[in-house]
């Protein structure tokens, strides 16, 4: 299923959140790069077979895996089984999170913020941890933590997320830095809006008034997301750690939180 353009061919990766709009188009694009995919999921069984299927019928290798990610004992299982089935490691996306909802500061409480910190970030604590030891025993890999593009220019309602995705970015500047020796890279990619069937607090209007504010003219999609973690899997960006890559069309130039 290799692509020819970026050849990941002989790895393996694990897709957190591989279920969703986003990780479906990231298990997609390593996939037709070439590396055999792990697609981890949570509630949405139906939607990571279909990502698997598609894989699979492409030519290519996938694999899914229901695990909690706000559980050690899952993660740890989940490891197990990629070390069974694919003996390596070389690609981890930490792309889970909970369903993005408003949550103002006034309304929150810390019970909500709790529980998408359980998911982004200890979630990505675990992953982190059982593949930085697998990917050592192969010379190094790529990490890859999705956070948000609001992390530097907050939109009201959504502290929970906001929140959670700072921890993220702070936790990914420490890893890049200790993981490094290892020959592992740590980077993230950082979202603005992106258009996909999970984004109902966004009616019809709210979406022109960000794509009129978007120098590129239109709204991100899961594939323009998908390209930014193909380029930090590959060998292109082999010398670039602890970085956040801004996938938003410009909006964070010139455009005005809504």
């Amino acid at each position: 299923m290799h692509s020819g353009l970026i050849d990941l061919t002989g790895k393996a990766a694990l897709v957190t959140g591989g279920s969703n709009d986003t990780g479906a188009a990231i298990c997609r694009i390593l996939a037709e790069a070439g590396s055999s995919v792990v697609i981890q999921y949570y509630k949405n069984r139906d939607k990571a077979d279909k990502v698997c299927e598609y894989i699979g019928s492409q030519g290519g290798i996938a694999a899914n895996c229901f695990v909690d990610l706000s559980d050690k004992a899952s993660i740890d299982e989940l490891f197990s089984f990629i070390k069974d089935r694919f003996g390596r490691i070389d690609i981890l996306v930490n792309n889970a999170h909970l369903p993005i909802t408003r949550s103002f500061f006034s309304e929150v409480s810390w019970e909500e913020h709790q529980e998408q910190i359980d998911v982004m970030v200890k979630g990505a604590f675990y992953c982190s941890k059982k593949a930085v030891s697998m990917m050592a025993e192969n010379g190094g890999g790529s990490i890859i933590n999705l956070i948000t593009s609001q992390v530097d220019h907050p939109v009201k309602g959504y502290s929970s997320f906001i929140t959670a995705a700072s921890a993220l970015t702070g936790f990914t500047k420490n890893l890049a830095v200790e993981a490094g020796e290892k020959g592992i890279r740590v980077n993230m990619i950082a979202p603005g809006f992106v258009l996909t069937g999970h984004t109902p607090y966004a009616p019809p209007h709210v979406q022109e008034a960000i794509a009129k504010a978007t120098p590129l003219g239109r709204l991100a999609t899961p594939d323009d997301i998908a390209g930014g973690v193909l380029f930090f899997a590959s060998d292109v960006s082999r010398f670039i750690t602890g970085q956040s890559l801004v996938i938003d069309g410009g909006y964070s130039l010139s455009g005005k939180p809504f």
